[in-house]
């Protein structure tokens, strides 16, 4: 079966099809557009950092130059919605003080061009460009670096808030977090336990903070936060220790996250666990009112986190002891990822026992295949057709099973900067060709969507 063939008939009409990209993946270096650093400029900027070598001031792959090209991009392929984030540091170069009038036109220019396509808006305020300024001063580890966050969603809703209808606060905070202040895979490249558990504190509480100041200046709008959430399983024998590593995981991934920032609470086993392990005491006292974060629930899924049982633990998820990782299936992509479509449809039901009442959106799901234009000049890109087919269909199958979903956004657009991957990586369903010109061609998956998407409104 091909995208095109997928039976969208029990979705309704309003049932929104997008796609997403990010600020610094598709925007380009500090020196476009009157940009200031952020703290992927400065780990481009360490040796090795980026497995493709990319180093500071790269192009992005031109978006600000090219927004008129790619807005009609978007058109041609009859998206309903696009989501997209702002550069902190293009809108306010330091994340203090006064703010960028340049960077505000572009987002401007972005937004109007969206409504004048008929393409609802969603916009992201963090995907993870932090001013490195406010890196200097602890980065999210520091509670000031949580007031001004709130300073500039407050900014942005005045800007914004009369055109952009659905708010994310954050982006993949456990990404922000974990992978950037235990692993130091990305920026800000810090590799301390204790730091990560004070950043995923303040990121709770930038949560609460930011919906706030949302709310107060444009309260008609509806704001949550997008998290990558999971489906943790064992491959092979299972242990009584291994399926506890389990819980611990999912606590890491799923549940610090979800009842943080929509509950107001933290789960008891990881507070517990945090103070032990890292000495530092996460109190859920300091989170706030998340009542006006929780309008919708963005949902970012690509693959389950698997594990097999022995080993010596998994480093990524401190405390657990009795896993190692492992694959599932024949299938990987470019990045070694698995292809677990059932998960996705696993996770959408989960949150929707959680959370009945809260509209659910797949805000990313895509994969990663590194197919270019062949002797036609098109791309076939079979692979990542495939792939979508199988999570598209899943998704459809938990809608029909009662998960509240009302929208999926493919990840990506367009070929881009995949973060520690420097340009190694594709995720887009359009090609983008870094060697001439930035060159747009949409990939075979990328008409196949358009023509699934048209199909669903009919």
């Amino acid at each position: 079966m091909s995208l095109r063939d997928v039976d969208t008939s029990s979705l309704p009409q309003s049932f929104i099809w997008g796609t997403g990209t990010s600020s610094h993946q598709i925007e380009g270096g500090h020196a476009s557009g009157n940009r200031g650093r952020c703290i992927w400029d400065d780990l481009c900027d360490v040796p090795g950092a980026i497995k493709d070598g990319t180093g500071r001031n790269h192009r992005g792959v031109e978006h600000v130059e090219m927004l008129e090209e790619d807005l009609n991009i978007m058109k041609d392929l009859s998206l309903d919605s696009y989501r997209f984030s702002i550069a902190w540091p293009r809108v306010q170069q330091g994340g203090s003080g006064a703010f960028n009038q340049k960077g505000i036109d572009f987002y401007n220019r972005l937004i109007d061009g969206l409504l004048e396509r008929n393409i609802e808006p969603n916009l992201t305020l963090y995907h993870w460009d932090l001013p490195s300024e406010l890196q200097k001063i602890g980065g999210w580890a520091n509670p000031k670096v949580v007031d001004l966050y709130a300073e500039y969603a407050g900014e942005m809703s005045r800007q914004f808030g009369d055109r952009v209808k659905y708010w994310a606060t954050f982006n993949e905070a456990w990404c922000v977090a974990w992978l950037g202040n235990l692993t130091g895979e990305h920026a800000p490249g810090i590799r301390d336990f204790p730091t990560a558990v004070k950043v995923a504190h303040q990121l709770v509480r930038a949560h609460a903070r930011g919906s706030q100041a949302i709310k107060a200046i444009s309260p008609h709008v509806l704001v949550g936060a997008v998290n990558n959430l999971t489906n943790p399983m064992l491959v092979g024998p299972s242990t009584p220790e291994a399926e506890a590593d389990l819980v611990i995981v999912d606590g890491y991934k799923n549940r610090w996250w979800m009842q943080g920032m929509y509950e107001g609470t933290y789960p008891a086993d990881l507070v517990e666990f945090f103070e032990k392990e890292a000495g530092v005491f996460c109190d859920q006292a300091e989170i706030g009112d998340v009542s006006q974060g929780r309008d919708w629930i963005g949902v970012n899924y690509y693959n389950a986190d698997i594990f097999a049982a022995g080993g010596n633990g998994i480093g990524l998820f401190p405390g657990t002891t009795n896993t190692s990782g492992a694959g599932f299936g024949t299938e990987r992509n470019d990045m070694g990822w698995s292809w677990t479509p059932d998960g996705i449809k696993e996770v959408l039901l989960r949150v929707t026992k959680e959370y009945p009442n809260i509209p659910i959106f797949v805000s990313e799901n895509g994969t990663c295949y590194s197919d270019g234009p062949g002797p036609d000049g098109k791309v076939h890109d079979t692979k990542r057709e495939e792939y979508l087919t199988q999570y598209i269909k899943s998704c459809i199958s938990a809608y029909e099973d009662g998960a509240n979903l009302h929208g999926y956004y493919l990840w990506s657009l367009l070929d881009n900067f995949e973060w520690a991957w420097g340009f190694a990586m594709r995720f887009g369903i359009v090609h983008v060709d870094y060697e001439n010109n930035m060159h747009r061609t949409p990939k075979n998956s990328a008409l196949a969507y358009r023509d699934l998407i048209r199909a669903s409104k009919k």
